[in-house]
């Protein structure tokens, strides 16, 4: 109950909650880009969070499974997390339409999500809307992990089902989303989405919207 409450507030005050960023205390990772953790300060409250803009294999989703390189990302991501457990949430965190924390995890001046796709165990993934400038430097820390052969881009995973579209396949379903490519500024309909490189690839609710963000 604390926490469903707690989702409340947050949706009404968003900015006054993260204007510093919120220290909380990580409790278990359950994937490469999802987290439960407690308040740092009061471990009352209880945060269920996924990573913003980051993408990573499934180790269960609808109890289907993509193997050990899922695995291997959760492992990676464990890794980043100090000792403590202890990380600041960003101050522009939002709440999903599963009610779950979506933000950046900070360490120090490190960003935790940009080291994922940095080091190859994920991929973009950003639905409109999104901050540009991250976006950006998400884009190039994945390309950088594909051109260096980086985690799942590597030779050991080089089969690795791009996580979106293993979701599609285990719900039998075409995505929803328009695709953009953020280099062309082109938006292609959901079933053409293998036409857009995965650095480069954002996602928008409808057509209208990313027209209106120069997307043609």
């Amino acid at each position: 109950m604390k926490y469903l409450s707690y989702v409340f507030i947050v949706l009404l005050f968003p900015s006054f909650l993260w204007a510093q960023g919120t220290r909380i205390k990580v409790i278990s990772v359950h994937d490469g880009d999802t987290l439960t953790a407690v308040g740092a300060d009061d471990p009352s409250v209880r945060y269920k969070v996924r990573l913003m803009g980051v993408d990573t294999p499934e180790v269960d989703f609808m109890k289907e499974t993509q193997g050990p390189v899922a695995l291997a990302a959760r492992d990676f991501l464990r890794s980043l997390i100090p000792t403590d457990g202890i990380i600041i949430l960003s101050d522009d965190s939002q709440v999903d339409k599963h009610g779950r924390i979506l933000g950046r995890l900070l360490v120090g001046n490190k960003d935790l999500n940009l080291e994922m796709l940095k080091n190859g165990w994920g991929m973009i993934y950003f639905i409109y809307p999104f901050e540009k400038r991250i976006v950006s430097d998400y884009s190039k820390a994945s390309k950088e992990a594909f051109d260096n052969r980086r985690g799942v881009f590597s030779n050991d995973y080089r089969d690795t089902q791009e996580p979106y579209q293993f979701r599609m396949k285990v719900q039998k379903q075409v995505g929803r989303n328009p695709v953009g490519d953020l280099e062309l500024k082109k938006i292609l309909p959901p079933e053409e989405i293998t036409k857009v490189p995965v650095w480069k690839r954002v996602f928008f609710p409808n057509y209208e919207m990313a027209y209106q963000n120069g997307y043609n």
